[in-house]
C-alpha cells in the first residue's frame, strides 16, 4: 500500500484527481448561473455533470498510465526514470492547483457580493415581538412562490407571468401542513436578483419555487425550479415547451411534481397530484381572468375600469366560470369603494352583490368567491352575522388564505371579538410579513385593543418596508389622538399623504384643542369638499366634539347612502359620546336591521 501512494504520487495521480475536481465544480458553477438565462434545457446541465463525474477516473488512469515528456505524451514505462519529469511537472500542477482554488474563492465571492447581493444589501424585515407577532423558527414544511421572470420580450405579457406564479402559489397554499408565503410577500422580489437565503429568512419559509415564462404566438416555454434556501440546492426543475392551450396541464404539471419533491423532501413519503380546480376550459376566459387580476392588483382608476371590463369579458366567454365573477364583484367594490360619489354606494355594492351571489350559486366552496359575497354582506348589507359566517367558511376552506383570514379578522376586530381577530390577523401577517396590507390590518386591531403602543410600532415598521405607503401616518396619528399626545398626532397628520385622511385628522385635533372658530371653519370646508362622500366622517368629527344632534343626522345619511364606515361603528372611539343617548341602539337597530352578531371559533 504504501509503495502505491508513493507511485501515485510519483506519477500526480493525485495532483490530476485535484485539478479536475475544482476545474469541473467552476464549470458546473458557472454552467448552473448562465444555462438557465438562455433558456437552455436542464437536461443540459444533467449531462454536464455526469461527462463530468466520467471523465475523473479517465483522467486519473491517464496520469496513471502516461507522462509528459519534453518529446510529447509517452506510456509512463517507456520513460527512462533517470530522464523522468514528473518532478517539474509536479511542480506546474501543483501552481495549477492554486491558481484553480484562488478562482474557486474568486467566484465564490462574486457570486455572494454581486450576483446575489451581500448581506447589507438586503434589509432584514421581521415582525417585532412588541407587535404582538413573535418570529417563529423557519418551518421545513414551507415555501414561497417567487414571480416568473416574463421573457418574452413584451411587458404587456407580465401579466401572464404574474398569474401562472400566482396560480401556482394557490395551488400549493392548499395542502394541508404546508406554509406557503403570501403573494404580496413573495412578489416584493420582483425583478431583484438577490440571495435566496436571505429571501427564505425574510418570509420564513425553507423553499422557493421560481423560473421564467417566455411567450410567442401560441408557443409557451416554461422553466420551473424548486430550491432549497438554506444550501441552494435544486431539489427539483423542468423546462415546459407547449402550446398556451396546454397551460393548465402545465400547471397541474409543475404543482404535482413541486409537491411531491416536497413530500419526498419534507414527508418522506411520495406527493399526491395537486389538482387545481380552476372552472373554466375556456383558455381565453382565463387569460381575461388573469389579465382582470392583474390590473386590480395594480391599483389605479385606469387599472380598476380596465380589470372590470376584462373580466365582463370572461364571464361572457364563460358564463359559469366561478372564479371571474368573484374577481368582478372585487372589482367592483374597489371601485364603489374609492372612486365614487356616495349617491352612487347603494348602487354599486348591489351590482358587486350580484356578481358575488352568482359565483357561489356556480361553487360553494371557492373561497375568492365567500370573500367577495362576505365583503358585499358587511360593506353593503350590515349583515354582521351573515358575513362573518361567510368569511369563516372561506377560512374552513382555505386555512392558508391571506384574504380570507384578513377580512374575517378585520370583521372581528371592527365588531369586538379581539381574541378571534388577532389569531386571525397574526396568522395573516406570517404568512404574508411583507404586506402592508396585512401589517396595518393587525395595527388597527391593536389599536381597537387599546394596545396603542404596539400598533404604532407595528406601522413603523411598515413605513420601513414602504416610507410612501398611504394612511399609516394617519393611522399613527389617531393613536395618538385617542392618548391625547395632540403635539405628536398633529406631527403625524402633516406626514400623511392623503388629502382627506390629513384634513380629518387636523379638524379633530381642533376640535380637541378647544379651537372652535378655526374648527368650524375646517369642518365647513371639509363637508364642501368631501360631503357627498364621507358622511361618516363627518359624523365622526361632530360627535367627538359633543354635537349629538349633527352626529346623528350625518349618521343617517351615511345609512341612507350606504357608506361603507358603518361598519367602524360598533368599536369606534370618535362616537363614545353617543352611547348614552337613546338614539344610539335605535340607530344601531337599523343598521344592522336585527341581525345577530355571533363571534364562531377559528
Amino acid at each position: 500500500m504504501r509503495n502505491l501512494l508513493s507511485e501515485l504520487k510519483r506519477r500526480n495521480v493525485l495532483r490530476v484527481a485535484i485539478v479536475y475536481i475544482v476545474a469541473s465544480w467552476l464549470v458546473l458553477q458557472v454552467a448552473e448561473t448562465t444555462l438557465p438565462a438562455f433558456g437552455i434545457p436542464d437536461w443540459v446541465l444533467r449531462a454536464v455533470v455526469i461527462l463530468l463525474a466520467l471523465g475523473l477516473p479517465i483522467a486519473m488512469v491517464f496520469a496513471w498510465a502516461f507522462e509528459i515528456t519534453p518529446d510529447g505524451i509517452k506510456r509512463e514505462k517507456d520513460v527512462d526514470r533517470s530522464q523522468s519529469i514528473t518532478t517539474t511537472t509536479g511542480r506546474k500542477l501543483d501552481f495549477m492547483i492554486i491558481g484553480a482554488l484562488v478562482i474557486a474563492v474568486a467566484f465564490l465571492l462574486f457570486d455572494k457580493l454581486i450576483l446575489t447581493g451581500s448581506d447589507d444589501q438586503v434589509a432584514q424585515i421581521s415582525t417585532p415581538d412588541q407587535a404582538g407577532v413573535t418570529p417563529a423558527r423557519v418551518p421545513e414544511k414551507s415555501i414561497a412562490v417567487l414571480p416568473f421572470v416574463n421573457m418574452s420580450g413584451n411587458v404587456e405579457n407580465e401579466y401572464f407571468s404574474d398569474g401562472l406564479s400566482e396560480e401556482l402559489l394557490n395551488v400549493l397554499a392548499k395542502i394541508p401542513g404546508l406554509k406557503v408565503a403570501g403573494r404580496t410577500s413573495s412578489f416584493q422580489f420582483k425583478g431583484e436578483n438577490k440571495d435566496l437565503r436571505l429571501i427564505g429568512e425574510q418570509l420564513g419559509v425553507a423553499h422557493v419555487l421560481e423560473g421564467s415564462v417566455r411567450q410567442s404566438g401560441i408557443k409557451v416555454r416554461i422553466t420551473a425550479q424548486l430550491i432549497d434556501t438554506e444550501t441552494g440546492f435544486h431539489l427539483w426543475s423542468e423546462t415546459f415547451d407547449r402550446e398556451l392551450n396546454d397551460i393548465f396541464a402545465i400547471q397541474d404539471e409543475i404543482s404535482a411534481s413541486v409537491a411531491k419533491a416536497l413530500k419526498v423532501t419534507l414527508f418522506g413519503t411520495a406527493g399526491e397530484k395537486v389538482v387545481n380546480n380552476r372552472g373554466t376550459e375556456s383558455v381565453e376566459a382565463y387569460d381575461l381572468y388573469l389579465r382582470g387580476r392583474y390590473l386590480r392588483e395594480h391599483f389605479s382608476r385606469e387599472n380598476i375600469q380596465q380589470s372590470i371590463a376584462v373580466l365582463h369579458e370572461a364571464v361572457a366567454i364563460d358564463p359559469n366560470y366561478a372564479a371571474a365573477w368573484a374577481q368582478l364583484s372585487l372589482s367592483q367594490t374597489r371601485w364603489i369603494g374609492t372612486f365614487t360619489e356616495s349617491l352612487q354606494f347603494a348602487q354599486g355594492y348591489a351590482i358587486a352583490r350580484r356578481y358575488a351571489e352568482r359565483a357561489v350559486a356556480l361553487d360553494d366552496r371557492l373561497a375568492e368567491a365567500l370573500i367577495a359575497l362576505g365583503a358585499s354582506q358587511w360593506v353593503y348589507d350590515f349583515d354582521l352575522a351573515a358575513s362573518g359566517a361567510t368569511f369563516l367558511r372561506a377560512v374552513e376552506l382555505e386555512p392558508n388564505n391571506i384574504d380570507a383570514l384578513g377580512w374575517y379578522g378585520t370583521q372581528m376586530s371592527l365588531n369586538g371579538h379581539t381574541d378571534i381577530a388577532l389569531e386571525s390577523l397574526e396568522k395573516a401577517v406570517e404568512l404574508d410579513p411583507l404586506s402592508i396590507l396585512s401589517i396595518a390590518s393587525l395595527a388597527i386591531a391593536l389599536t381597537l385593543a387599546g394596545r396603542f403602543d404596539e400598533s404604532m410600532e407595528l406601522q413603523r415598521h411598515a413605513l420601513k418596508i414602504d416610507p410612501g405607503v398611504a394612511r399609516i401616518h394617519g393611522n399613527i396619528a389617531y393613536n395618538h389622538l385617542l392618548q391625547g399626545n395632540l403635539a405628536d398626532a398633529v406631527a403625524e397628520y402633516e406626514k400623511e399623504p392623503v388629502n382627506w385622511v390629513r384634513d380629518f385628522g387636523r379638524i379633530l385635533v381642533l376640535g380637541r384643542t378647544g379651537e372652535q372658530d378655526a374648527w368650524a371653519a375646517a369642518l365647513d370646508e371639509f363637508i364642501r369638499e368631501h360631503g357627498k362622500k364621507d358622511a361618516y366622517q363627518i359624523a365622526e368629527i361632530y360627535a367627538d366634539a359633543g354635537d349629538s344632534d349633527a352626529a346623528f343626522k350625518w349618521l343617517e345619511r351615511a345609512l341612507e347612502v350606504r357608506d361603507p364606515g358603518l361598519v367602524w361603528i360598533k368599536t369606534d372611539a370618535l362616537l363614545a359620546s353617543l352611547h348614552d343617548d337613546p338614539r344610539w341602539q335605535e340607530f344601531l337597530h337599523k343598521v344592522w336591521n336585527g341581525n345577530s352578531d355571533p363571534a364562531p371559533e377559528i
